[in-house]
């Protein structure tokens, strides 16, 4: 496969040599940083899992489902490490100089990692809307549910909140996560000019099996404008409250952009910016969805000058402490815009941005110079 893609992109047979030694102790760092993340993981459900008296299969389901995030979040260590490991190695055997007195540069040399950091990044992003959100939020119900059984323990009962449909506005006394009831409903219906067409007050309402019935409310009482100005009200024992939220709607109603791809995240934001909710959060992290996958581009460019530190001074040692930094770096500044765009004290665009293009253009720089060093 290796050389088949080495084929079409023309490289030559230093250049198919370097992606080899890449390719190889990437898979290894990608496997041993998922199992150390697994290991630790373990440990840390591990009291939850006897607490709960989950079952051998639940807990091996959670742990499963959750690699593919795993994956994702250790991808960028994997290639820091592995572009780390294999130029340094190279330059520290002398390999390096050897290519480059050929008539190598370093950029030429430099070319196959950057292919494959690219393709790295658009493979982590293509999973990123596909597997991952669905894997992660299979993880939050196993453990939710299934583990902790938090509906059958009322965990996710709530008390007094509103959301908004279109021109309706449902408020809910008490959502009983245990019963799937709602107590306390008041439905506000409201024209285009946002005055009140009818109210609707329910002492609660509970939910059916069966799809087609949904919600049904109990004690109801209609209140609505009357032809001549005046309000007509009646009382029903029954009616049913026909909205699309079925029970576990209303303890999911705050989504992870985790669990979420690309197009469903901006579904998501369209929906909550209908019912009047703040969205700066969702609005970053759906930037976010598109820039954090290339920092496996990035890593690579400025990981490969600090990996030939070796052909000079004879050590590893100094490379990797650069390297892990940057690689540090880049998170910490990351973390910090992205937290400064939620805030809406930078644009979004430039908080979801601003370490790829701080990190991009000094690895830019150092690759551009590395010839010359």
């Amino acid at each position: 496969m290796v050389s088949s893609i080495s084929d079409r992109l023309g490289l030559t047979l230093m250049q198919r040599y370097v992606l080899r030694q890449f390719l190889d102790i990437f898979l290894l760092c990608l496997f041993a940083a998922v199992s150390l993340f697994l290991v630790f993981e373990t440990f840390e459900r591990m009291r939850v899992f006897v607490k709960e008296d989950s079952t051998f299969l639940q807990a091996i389901s959670y742990l499963t489902f959750k690699i593919p995030l795993i994956v994702q979040l250790m991808t960028p260590v994997a290639v820091l490490v592995a572009t780390l490991i294999s130029v340094g190695r190279l330059s520290q055997l002398s390999e390096i100089t050897a290519m480059r007195a050929s008539g190598a540069s370093i950029l030429s040399l430099a070319k196959p990692l950057i292919f494959a950091g690219a393709l790295i990044s658009l493979l982590v992003f293509v999973a990123g809307e596909t597997v991952v959100p669905w894997s992660t939020q299979r993880v939050e119900e196993i453990y939710n549910l299934e583990i902790r059984k938090k509906d059958e323990k009322g965990k996710f009962s709530r008390a007094n909140f509103w959301y908004r449909q279109d021109n309706t506005f449902y408020r809910i006394g008490f959502y009983d996560s245990q019963n799937s009831s709602l107590a306390a409903v008041s439905i506000l219906e409201m024209d285009s000019n946002f005055n009140l067409k009818r109210r609707l007050d329910a002492s609660d309402a509970t939910w059916n099996e069966n799809p087609q019935i949904g919600w049904t409310m109990q004690n109801v009482i209609e209140t609505s404008m009357g032809e001549s100005g005046g309000f007509n009200v009646e009382r029903f024992r029954k009616l049913p409250l026909v909205i699309k939220e079925k029970p576990q709607d209303f303890y999911n109603m705050e989504r992870e952009s985790e669990t979420l791809s690309f197009r469903e995240l901006g579904g998501y934001i369209e929906k909550l910016q209908s019912e009047g909710v703040p969205v700066t959060q969702y609005l970053v992290a759906r930037a976010s969805k598109i820039a954090f996958p290339l920092v496996n581009l990035i890593v690579v460019i400025i990981a490969f000058p600090f990996a030939l530190t070796p052909a000079r001074s004879g050590n590893m040692t100094m490379s990797f402490v650069a390297g892990i930094t940057i690689g540090f770096g880049y998170h910490i500044v990351h973390a910090i815009s992205t937290s400064l765009g939620g805030a809406e004290l930078i644009p979004i665009i430039p908080a979801a941005w601003a370490a790829n293009i701080l990190l991009g253009s000094i690895g830019c720089y150092l690759m551009a110079g590395s010839d010359y060093s």
